[in-house]
């Protein structure tokens, strides 16, 4: 039996891949690692690349992209380790990170998910772990106070050290089998966002403790998939906010959060529209995330299966 399950979703991402893979092979070491790419019905030659330049990495390819949760889950019951790596393709493994996630697992029987210290891509800190999500935070991420109050990702804590967390983002996560078998996979409600907070959530309500490992270190270049798809992803991320809060916060919250989508908007939309007036090479981002913005206001107060789906 494998020691670990790398798990890499997929889709139209075909060199980030190539990197990723290459580096997970490399921090392999003297660990037993089953690798599982999962693509989403990609075009632009993944699922050929995998095949022709890592033969031993198992490969599911699904019709149709079923996003991010549905194809993640696909890839955990194809696995047989006692841990799994769910692990972005626009991800890297630095030297020694696998090896160093696994050896704290083991050590820790409590620890059901662990986090890794990302990094951009010029060795600067990225921000992934945070606070347990709660109304109040995310009302405050609505009203964009997150920005000069980063409380929510603790944007003031040097993220130097070992600390028990609320959550770790799914870019990369390592999860352990016997905490997945008690409280589920991912939650397939969720196409993508919000879905690595949810499976945080209920392993702390199951008494698992997730942890924030800094000496593991992953190069995370982010939203390399999403970006093909600005707009169409954050009308998604807005459906999965109000999913996670009403599957565990009730209606009373989204009830609250629909109401604080109208402000919110008004002031993403005039921080993107002043910014496209002076801003050439921002511009075309402006205008889509406008569009989106119209989309996910119009949707939150008249679409149901939106604000309320099942």
């Amino acid at each position: 039996m494998p020691t670990v399950s790398v798990i890499v979703v997929n889709h139209n991402t075909r060199d980030l891949l190539r990197d990723c893979l290459r580096s997970v092979r490399a921090d392999a070491d003297d660990l037993s690692v089953q690798t599982i790419v999962v693509d989403n019905a990609s075009s632009d030659g993944s699922a050929a690349m995998v095949q022709a330049e890592f033969p031993g990495v198992h490969l599911i390819e699904n019709p149709s992209n079923l996003g991010f949760s549905k194809a993640n889950n696909a890839g955990l019951q194809a696995s047989s380790s006692p841990y799994a790596l769910l692990l972005n393709s626009d991800a890297r493994l630095c030297p020694g990170a696998l090896q160093a996630m696994v050896s704290f697992i083991e050590a820790r029987p409590d620890v059901g998910i662990l986090g890794p210290g990302l990094l951009n891509e010029d060795g600067s800190l990225q921000l992934s772990c945070g606070i347990p999500p709660t109304v109040w935070t995310e009302v405050c991420n609505k009203l964009l106070l997150h920005i000069p109050f980063p409380f929510f990702k603790m944007g003031d804590w040097t993220h130097d050290q070992i600390r028990e967390v609320g959550w770790v983002t799914g870019a990369c996560l390592l999860a352990r089998r016997t905490m997945l078998d008690r409280i589920g996979l991912l939650d397939e409600g969720m196409f993508m966002y919000y879905e690595d907070l949810d499976l945080c959530f209920r392993a702390r309500g199951a008494s698992w403790k997730i942890c924030y490992v800094p000496d593991a270190q992953v190069v995370h270049l982010g939203g390399a998939t999403s970006r093909r798809a600005f707009g169409p992803m954050l009308v998604a991320s807005g459906r999965s906010s109000f999913y996670f809060f009403r599957k565990h916060y009730g209606d009373g919250a989204v009830r609250l959060l629909r109401l604080i989508t109208l402000p919110e908007m008004a002031l993403r939309s005039a921080l993107w529209g002043t910014l496209a007036l002076f801003s050439l090479r921002r511009r075309a981002e402006a205008r889509e995330r406008l569009c989106a913005y119209r989309t996910i206001l119009w949707r939150t107060l008249t679409d149901r299966s939106y604000w309320r789906p099942a």
